[in-house]
């Protein structure tokens, strides 16, 4: 990892509450708690490429993704990422470990700079016995994984390169509302490593789509032009290109 920045990130009292506050899992706190959680966050700035944790890592706190986005994979000996997840702002990552207190599951890599919130065991699990309401959120946030995970599966064994590349595009995607555009910030090496193809076989079917007009290949990511045509492949488990 070749990451050139890993320091604390200093956030007010104010702007930790806005952040807490903000986050889908912890919104419905009362005041109280959010107090009690805000004094209890820590602020890291992290360079891209940096490796935030490893697999097999103490898994003693939790993170939160205030800007950026983060690569979630496990190593192979033969140097091929197998490439579970790219997440973004308003994510967290790294409950698996927190809550079972067993070793980290897998790698998370700073797939551009970021600024994380970090949450350790001891102040988190505490709070959760307390409010039932964050239970249930890290509850669907687990079952909402463990879906993806089967349905990635399911992809991998029954869909041909075309259907999982394009499902693979409309998730990672964001939406640009000015220009109808949807883009995919992820590299082709890595987006070949979520489908379980290699780069060349990624790219062969990105250029055809590129010469149909449906995506245009960029630095650093993929724009789609034609979601509609995406969302045909995705929905067929024929070559569909």
């Amino acid at each position: 990892m070749t990451g050139h920045k890993d320091a604390p990130l200093y956030f007010r009292d104010a702007d930790r509450r806005t952040l807490l506050q903000n986050n889908y899992i912890f919104s419905k706190l009362s005041p109280k708690h959010i107090e009690r959680l805000a004094a209890c966050v820590v602020g890291k700035s992290v360079g891209r490429g940096t490796s935030i944790f490893a697999k097999g890592d103490p898994g003693s706190s939790l993170f939160a993704i205030c800007r950026g986005t983060v690569k979630i994979s496990v190593p192979s000996v033969d140097g091929h990422d197998a490439v579970f997840n790219l997440i973004g702002e308003g994510d967290i990552f790294g409950e698996i470990a927190l809550l079972d207190g067993q070793p980290r599951t897998a790698d998370a890599v700073a797939n551009t700079d970021c600024e994380l919130f970090v949450i350790e065991r001891r102040d988190f699990l505490p709070l959760m016995a307390e409010e039932p309401e964050i239970a249930l959120k890290m509850i669907e946030i687990l079952c909402a994984r463990l879906r993806r995970t089967t349905e990635h599966v399911e992809n991998l064994m029954f869909l041909h390169l075309p259907g999982r590349l394009a499902k693979a595009l409309l998730r990672l995607s964001n939406g640009n509302a000015r220009t109808c555009e949807r883009k995919a910030a992820v590299t082709q090496k890595d987006l070949g490593n979520i489908i379980g193809m290699s780069r060349e076989s990624t790219n062969r079917q990105l250029r055809i789509w590129e010469e149909q007009e449906w995506v245009r290949l960029e630095r650093g990511g993929i724009v789609i032009l034609s979601a509609k045509a995406l969302e045909r492949i995705a929905e067929s488990d024929t070559e569909g290109a």
